[in-house]
């Protein structure tokens, strides 16, 4: 059950309408024709979720709002007007709404809104939803298959195919197999095989011998004598010329090769890992890479999710860099705010876990430059955008926000890209509103209207 919703409305079709289609996508709804039911609803069962009305006989929306935020913080609360104005909105988000909804509306819209809190609130992310495998952590069921597959895996000798598009840790997984085998105590030697000249790739993967190249002045060890008796991570290996996959495809059946210009055999004891980005069968029917080597190397074959296809995970990835680069807000307390979550967990992420570090390293450098000098902080939408598209290429972020089943209705797609291109003109012009409303090309009485409507903070 993804959660339990409580729909308040005095509109019995409405109210009814929103209780059997939210039943039908999953969600236990509960439903209530006023406040007062609502409040006994809620003082016997735990809701995730209030959904209400404004306007309503006797104790009103905002009040209802006021009311649900005493006595149970974590319930987030969307309100539902006809009569939207910015003076009801500002009210609203001041005292705690996570959002508000403008009538006529498709249970579509509705969804939307529902579907980004149960993927980005704080309150569902406990202890036990959250495992971790070494440096690894996550919340999202498939990298807890992921993660029970390498327990079973990490143990043994066995050679593992990590694939994964890029950004997505494969050097983390692999850290994490090692430190979970039988060889944690021994070497584990990362390298990369990308975009080196083979003579090069040569000699740093198999070492060389004195004089066996000009600058060769006294033998070397490669990294898998490095590695010996260790673990051995050869990342993008797709891209080892195919001169020298016969040579380390002898060293995966055999454990031994000659160091260049050497002809006596070297003996090494690898576990061999391999990374990569590309479908190496692929590459195999293009005549890329050997077959016999990649069956060798595609012993056990993990596939790393993106990040797009687990959004589960970006809030909890998101809190952990927070923590881990607390060091630029001088440790103090930071609070990722709903609607900057809003914007993470929406966000492709082409360049996946990596891109999403960065982007929290670079929120956290834009809070403090603020000059907020309070023990505690928050990230706003404005430290995060723009993520990848620049204000100009509104084409290309509504259609990642319509996606391939283009759910998102007309009015909140239009807002919502509004309210992103005011946030990335306050951004460039440093919060100037004069010159971002310049920018827009609209009066800066409407850009603070604006402001307001979309609960921005005025600097």
């Amino acid at each position: 059950m993804p959660g339990c919703i409580l729909v308040v409305d005095d509109e019995p079709l409405k109210r009814i309408t929103l209780q059997i289609e939210l039943s039908e996508h999953g969600y236990e709804v509960h439903e209530a024709a006023d406040a007062d039911a609502a409040q006994r609803i809620l003082d016997t069962r735990p809701v995730d979720v209030v959904v209400s009305d404004v306007r309503m006989p006797g104790m009103n929306g905002l009040d209802l709002l006021t009311h649900v935020k005493q006595v149970r913080p974590s319930t987030e609360v969307i309100l539902m007007t006809a009569y939207a104005t910015v003076d009801t909105a500002v009210v609203a988000i001041k005292r705690g709404a996570y959002d508000y909804i403008t009538k006529p509306f498709t249970t579509a819209d509705l969804l939307t809104k529902l579907d980004r809190i149960f993927a980005g609130r704080k309150a569902a992310e406990t202890d036990e939803q959250i495992e971790s495998f070494g440096r690894l952590i996550a919340r999202s069921q498939s990298m807890k298959r992921l993660f029970e597959q390498l327990r079973s895996v990490a143990p043994t000798d066995r050679t593992i195919l990590l694939c994964g598009e890029s950004g997505t840790g494969k050097e983390l997984f692999a850290e994490a197999i090692h430190n979970h085998s039988q060889r944690s105590a021994k070497p584990f030697v990362r390298f990369s095989c990308a975009a080196l000249q083979p003579s090069v790739l040569e000699s740093e993967l198999f070492g060389h011998e004195k004089g066996a190249f000009t600058g060769a002045i006294r033998q070397k060890a490669g990294r898998f004598e490095l590695a010996s008796e260790g673990t051995m991570l050869l990342d993008e290996v797709d891209d080892i010329p195919t001169e020298l996959q016969v040579k380390l495809l002898r060293v995966v059946e055999q454990q031994e090769f000659e160091r260049v210009g050497g002809e006596k055999p070297v003996h090494v004891d690898v576990r061999l890992l391999c990374a990569t980005k590309c479908d190496l069968l692929e590459l195999v029917k293009e005549g890329r890479f050997r077959e016999d080597l990649y069956y060798r190397l595609n012993v056990i074959n993990l596939q790393i999710p993106p990040l797009r296809e687990r959004p589960d995970d970006i809030p909890v990835l998101a809190r952990y860099f927070v923590d881990k680069h607390a060091t630029l807000v001088n440790g103090r307390t930071v609070t990722i705010s709903s609607h900057a979550m809003d914007e993470l967990v929406r966000h492709a992420w082409p360049g996946n876990v990596r891109e999403l570090e960065h982007v929290v390293e670079r929120a956290l450098a834009f809070c403090d430059s603020a000059g907020d000098s309070a023990e505690k902080i928050e990230i706003r939408p404005e430290h995060i955008l723009p993520l990848g598209t620049e204000s100009g290429d509104v084409a290309t972020a509504l259609a990642s926000d319509l996606g391939d089943n283009g759910q998102l209705g007309l009015n909140e797609t239009v807002a919502d890209i509004e309210r992103r291109m005011i946030l990335m003109a306050l951004r460039q012009c440093n919060n100037n509103q004069a010159r971002a409303a310049q920018k827009l090309g609209i009066p800066r009485t409407t850009l603070r209207d604006k402001m307001a409507k979309y609960s921005i903070p005025v600097s």
